[in-house]
């Protein structure tokens, strides 16, 4: 194996690691409904998960683009840390829970 494949495939390992633990973080904050204004806890469930899936995408964002720059992986591997920072920065602002 040549030392760009191995890179690619470590580098791939890690976005999928990655976008998997992100992925599931922003869908937790969306499954997280809150039963009303009183309840407190599901808007900081909301709160939690949506900062910790948004963390985790521009986690591994900087490796996508290390990884794509230095062609050891392709242009859409780009696409999933983008799209779940997106989902998780909207359900954190404009998608947030009315009180």
């Amino acid at each position: 194996m040549r030392a760009a494949q191995a890179k690619g495939v470590a580098c791939a390992f890690l976005l999928v690691i990655g976008c998997l633990l992100a992925g599931a973080a922003t869908g937790i904050a969306y499954l997280s409904n809150p039963l009303g204004p009183w309840d407190h806890e599901s808007f900081d469930h909301v709160r939690l998960f949506s900062k910790l899936g948004l963390t985790l995408a521009l986690l591994t964002t900087p490796i996508a683009v290390l990884a794509v720059t230095r062609r050891w992986l392709r242009l859409w591997w780009l696409v999933p840390c983008t799209t779940i920072m997106l989902v998780a920065w909207a359900r954190l602002t404009v998608l947030f829970p009315a009180h």
